[in-house]
């Protein structure tokens, strides 16, 4: 059975792990090898703490029976900002079920989640989730372009 619960700063390692197996195995079809390369340049565990501590982010943990970090999600104010499960869970409710978190503890604050940015491989989801393409664009790093999807709901 997959844990929800709010991040801790141990959570950082597993977190990256995640987040660069699902770049790269999830993400990876939708965009060339030097994309996805460029997407992960520079990312350490400690830029998740940074962005919970400096930018207000608000994280959740999907942790295994062995308390692995599975996925995580964050959210800001009316955003969703970031829904990341590891490949070997895909499709076992782990990415409905962050996301659930973020939206109960946004609403807990005042807030309602109903805008994102997703990922090519990750549009039917949110759309399953309420959400309509509005828009696309990218984020330029280390000369890539890396596409994303506006949604809102």
């Amino acid at each position: 059975m997959t844990d929800i619960r709010p991040m801790q700063d141990s959570d950082a390692e597993g977190m990256h792990r995640v987040h660069t197996r699902a770049v790269s195995q999830l993400c990876a079809p939708f965009v060339s090898e030097e994309t996805v390369n460029a997407w992960l340049f520079g990312r350490t565990p400690e830029g998740y703490l940074k962005a919970a501590e400096d930018h207000g982010e608000t994280f959740w943990i999907a942790s295994d029976a062995k308390q692995q970090v599975v996925g995580f999600a964050s959210w800001r104010e009316d955003e969703l900002v970031s829904l990341f499960v590891d490949p070997r869970v895909c499709g076992q409710g782990v990415g409905r079920r962050l996301f659930a978190a973020c939206e109960a503890d946004a609403k807990k604050n005042g807030f309602e989640i109903s805008r994102l940015k997703s990922t090519r491989n990750a549009e039917t989801f949110y759309a399953l989730l309420g959400f309509q393409k509005i828009e696309t664009g990218y984020d330029l790093k280390q000369g890539q372009q890396i596409p994303y999807i506006v949604m809102t709901r």
